[in-house]
């Protein structure tokens, strides 16, 4: 599937395991998201949520690939389960089973997101757009049905961000039931600081998505992009985008890292403030909430990775005859620096400050 993804995955990954029994219209948008064994009411409550295609990587660390170990037999016993007792489970979610180690340093940690399993679950949808979506965030109910309106934003090879809000610390006594479900409910709770719009690393209301744009209640543009932007958003499935780096182990620098690519490849970002996203911490002491990253990958791996897309995408752009286009305007934009001070030999001559290439 990927040329340079390890055979200790690809080797123990059985796509549709569970089929689901909807075939989805082309035109849907399937969510594409991660479970563990811990997660089984997370998939559950995603799925009547969403009241769409779901396509779900199930990761089962195991140290071999024996189908009859223990540990894979209880677990699907367990599915097998859910499954014939939830409706919803059995018409549209499609659950792919990767065996084996979660890493090839350690096979005895817990499993948890990365863009290796959200390139998986992207490739297996079964429908033309996909949703990249955080865990313990919830689509509202709306939401699928606002978003299709839009595919000719993404048609166009553009990405669709979906605004994600979380309550604060002032809603202690809001539960999973009193999510807002429209944006009145959302803007009359937003005002007494019960909920803000979340961008990670950013406080509340100042990311890139921008609340000051989202209450104008209409389609707009990201303009202050940023490389370590990771919101949740909708892009097609083929390979008109890239594939997200499978580099991370850790989704937070995985998804930054993943929309980086789509974004200097020259699509745009658009936000659509009917649909909205509420996140939800059930656990806040939960080990995918606050996985612990050192400091090296977060940083210096990161900043390596940014200048190798930033070359990788120029070379492109410019192979294409692309880079007198608008296409090439986001490389150019977040890249000057990268590009201008590579050195000889790699793209010489190529700047971001000039119209041409020499």
């Amino acid at each position: 599937m990927h040329s340079k993804t390890s055979k200790l995955f690809t080797d123990s990954l059985y796509p549709y395991y569970y089929r689901a029994e909807r075939t989805p219209e082309l035109d849907d948008i399937t969510v594409t998201t991660f479970v563990s064994q811990q997660g089984f009411d997370d998939l559950i409550r995603l799925a009547e949520a969403w009241q769409g295609p779901v396509s779900a990587v199930l990761h089962v660390p195991t140290e071999t690939l024996d189908d009859k170990d223990p540990r894979i037999v209880n677990i699907l016993a367990t599915y097998n389960d859910l499954y014939k007792r939830n409706a919803i489970l059995k018409q549209n979610v499609d659950i792919h089973l990767l065996a084996g180690p979660v890493s090839i340093n350690n096979v005895t940690i817990l499993p948890r997101p990365t863009n290796f399993h959200f390139n998986i679950a992207r490739f297996f949808a079964r429908s033309e757009f996909v949703l990249f979506l955080d865990q313990d965030t919830w689509p509202t109910q709306r939401a699928r049905k606002i978003l299709r309106k839009h595919k000719e934003i993404l048609l166009q090879n553009d990405i669709l961000v979906l605004p994600t809000f979380v309550f604060t610390e002032l809603s202690t006594s809001h539960t999973s039931n009193d999510f807002p479900r429209s944006i009145e409910e959302l803007t009359k709770l937003a005002k007494r600081k019960y909920m803000g719009l979340k961008d990670s690393g950013w406080s509340l209301n100042k990311g890139p998505t921008s609340y000051e744009n989202w209450l104008k209640k209409k389609v707009y543009n990201v303009s202050d992009y940023e490389m370590h932007y990771q919101p949740n958003f909708v892009v097609r499935r083929g390979r008109e985008l890239p594939w997200c780096t499978e580099r991370f182990d850790n989704f937070e620098n995985s998804k930054a890292a993943c929309l980086l690519q789509m974004y200097i490849s020259g699509s745009e970002l658009w936000v659509i403030p009917e649909a909205f996203l509420i996140e939800y911490h059930y656990n806040r002491h939960s080990y995918l909430l606050k996985p612990i990253e050192s400091k090296w990958e977060v940083h210096r791996m990161y900043t390596k990775f940014f200048r190798e897309a930033c070359i990788h995408y120029a070379k492109i752009l410019d192979s294409m005859g692309e880079w007198n286009t608008p296409k090439a305007n986001h490389v150019k934009q977040q890249c000057a620096r990268i590009i201008t001070n590579w050195g000889l030999g790699i793209i010489d001559g190529l700047t971001a400050d000039s119209i041409t290439v020499l």
